[in-house]
C-alpha cells in the first residue's frame, strides 16, 4: 500500500508526513540514527505510527531499516544522483509524449495548475510547497500516460531527488526558469504533440541538472559540512564511508584530499 493510499487522518500519515518533510529539508541528517524512542517523542505518538510511517519511507528510498540496529536516513550521494538523472532521461521524455495522445481533460487541468506554482526565496516553507507541486506535475504527467509501470517508476525518482532538489533551490534561485519549462511541457501535452513534449520534457531535465551541478557543491559544504564517515553507521551501511568532499570532487572536478590524509601527511613531516 501506497502512503498517499492511508486515510489522511490517521496517526501514521501525519507520522509519514512529519518525518518525510524533515528528512527532504535535511532537518534529519543523511545518515542519521533514528530509534523508534526517539521518533515517538518527536512526533508525540506511539510505536505503531512510528513503524509504518519508516517502512513506507524505506520503499521511498528515504530511510534504511537495519534489523537490530534501527532505522537510518538514507545516505546522499552524487552517485545517486547521476544515476537518477539517467533513469529520469530515459522514461519522462516517453512519459510526456504518451501523456500527449492519453491525457483526459481532467489530467490536463491538473497538470497546468501544478505547473504554475513559483518558490519565493528566503522562503524555507514555499521551498517544499514548490518540491510537492514539482512532484504531483511530474507523477500527474505520468498518470496522464495510462501506464502504470511509468507512473511508478517516475514517483519513486522524484521521491528520491526532492532532498537535491531542496539544496540546489535553498542555494539560488531559478524558480521563474522552472515555471517556463514546466509551461512549456504541458503546452506540448495540451496540444497533443508527442514529438515536442517528449523534447519539451529531455531540454527540461538536461537543463535542471546543468543548474544542479555547481550548486549541490555549494549547498552541501554550506548547508550540510563534512558528514562523513560517521561513526555511528554500522558497518557495511551504504553510504557509511560518504565524505561530502570527495563527492564535491565527483561533481566538480576538485581533487582535494579528506581531512585525514592532510593530517596523516603532517604528521609524517
Amino acid at each position: 500500500m501506497s502512503p498517499n493510499s492511508l486515510p489522511a487522518q490517521t496517526s501514521s500519515q501525519r507520522v509519514y508526513r512529519s518525518l518525510k518533510h524533515d528528512i527532504v529539508t535535511c532537518e534529519l541528517l543523511p545518515g542519521k540514527s533514528l530509534s523508534e524512542q526517539e521518533l515517538c517523542r518527536r512526533y508525540h505518538t506511539s510505536r505503531t505510527p512510528v513503524r509504518e510511517a519508516c517502512h513506507h519511507l524505506e520503499k521511498e528510498g528515504l530511510i534504511k531499516i537495519i534489523p537490530f540496529r534501527g532505522y537510518f536516513v538514507a545516505p546522499l550521494t552524487m552517485t545517486e544522483y547521476h544515476n537518477l538523472n539517467e533513469v529520469q532521461l530515459v522514461v519522462e521524455p516517453a512519459a510526456a509524449a504518451l501523456a500527449a495522445q492519453r491525457a483526459t481533460p481532467e489530467h490536463l487541468k491538473q497538470i497546468q495548475d501544478w505547473a504554475e506554482y513559483t518558490y519565493r526565496i528566503g522562503n524555507q516553507k514555499s521551498y517544499y510547497t514548490f518540491l510537492e507541486r514539482n512532484y504531483r506535475l511530474h507523477v500527474g504527467i505520468a498518470e496522464a500516460s495510462a501506464n502504470e509501470s511509468l507512473c511508478e517508476i517516475i514517483a519513486e525518482i522524484h521521491t528520491r531527488l526532492m532532498r537535491f532538489f531542496y539544496l540546489v533551490i535553498s542555494v539560488d534561485s531559478y524558480g521563474p526558469d522552472l515555471v517556463a519549462e514546466h509551461r512549456e511541457i504541458v503546452k506540448a501535452i495540451t496540444r497533443r504533440d508527442s514529438e515536442q513534449a517528449r523534447m519539451r520534457s529531455a531540454e527540461h531535465i538536461v537543463r535542471t541538472i546543468q543548474r544542479s551541478a555547481n550548486l549541490l557543491l555549494a549547498s552541501t559544504r554550506s548547508q550540510l559540512g563534512f558528514l562523513g564517515p560517521a561513526g555511528n553507521w554500522p558497518s557495511g551501511f551504504p553510504g557509511a564511508s560518504t565524505d561530502w568532499r570527495q563527492l564535491a570532487g565527483e561533481a566538480g572536478g576538485n581533487d582535494e584530499e579528506p581531512s585525514r590524509n592532510r593530517r596523516r601527511k603532517r604528521k609524517n613531516h
